[in-house]
């Protein structure tokens, strides 16, 4: 009988352990859980706005400004020097959780074109690539043919798709180096050609 009663507690306890085993195994799912919560921060339901700076007897349309409806981001506005034609990215400072704006202004007297919400941490592989084209001298020539491209995370290079105007041809090209972020990835159609399409190739 005692043998018995031994035998019986014993797979009670056993039983009991099978129970709590799926208990113990919960914390294993946290890990998913900050996933998502990782996931959430990034900025949605985004709007963007260039606004005039005056700066004394000075007006450029210089500031950009996003607003997101989720998320926790900072700004970045792609810019562009009007006298020489060179543009680059410039990064707010603050960042701010949804629904509040992020500002910046791009260098005085230069004019943003683009802006852009940056997710805050920032998201991984290949994100947030700001495209844009440039002219070209070349002595008495002039054109339309350098692609730039400057990302907010990874490893990439700048693609272009350049167009022959004589010809009507189309062709693309790689450039030959490749930048982590957020350096500023550039490369040029042939002599005379002009860049159609820039975008970042990992």
């Amino acid at each position: 009988m005692f043998r018995r009663t031994l035998a019986t507690l014993a797979a009670a306890l056993l039983g009991l352990s099978a129970l709590t085993a799926p208990a113990e195994a919960a914390p294993a799912a946290e890990p998913a859980a900050l996933a998502v919560g990782s996931t959430l921060s990034a900025p949605t339901g985004c709007t963007t706005s260039i606004e005039w700076v005056v700066e004394g007897n000075s007006y450029y349309q210089g500031r950009g400004k996003v607003t997101c409806s989720t998320g926790r981001y900072k700004v970045k506005i792609q810019c562009r020097n009007a006298q020489t034609g060179v543009g680059y990215v410039v990064y707010g400072t603050e960042v701010v959780n949804a629904p509040s704006t992020a500002t910046t202004t791009c260098y005085s007297g230069n004019v943003a074109e683009k802006v852009y919400a940056v997710q805050d941490p920032p998201g991984t592989g290949v994100t947030g690539c700001a495209p844009w084209m440039e002219w070209v001298h070349e002595g008495s020539s002039h054109y339309y043919g350098r692609g730039r491209v400057q990302c907010d995370t990874g490893s990439y290079r700048v693609k272009i798709q350049c167009r022959n105007l004589q010809t009507g041809v189309t062709y693309v090209v790689y450039g030959a180096h490749t930048v982590s972020a957020p350096n500023i990835a550039t490369t040029t159609c042939y002599s005379g050609n002009v860049a159609e399409v820039v975008v970042a190739a990992p």
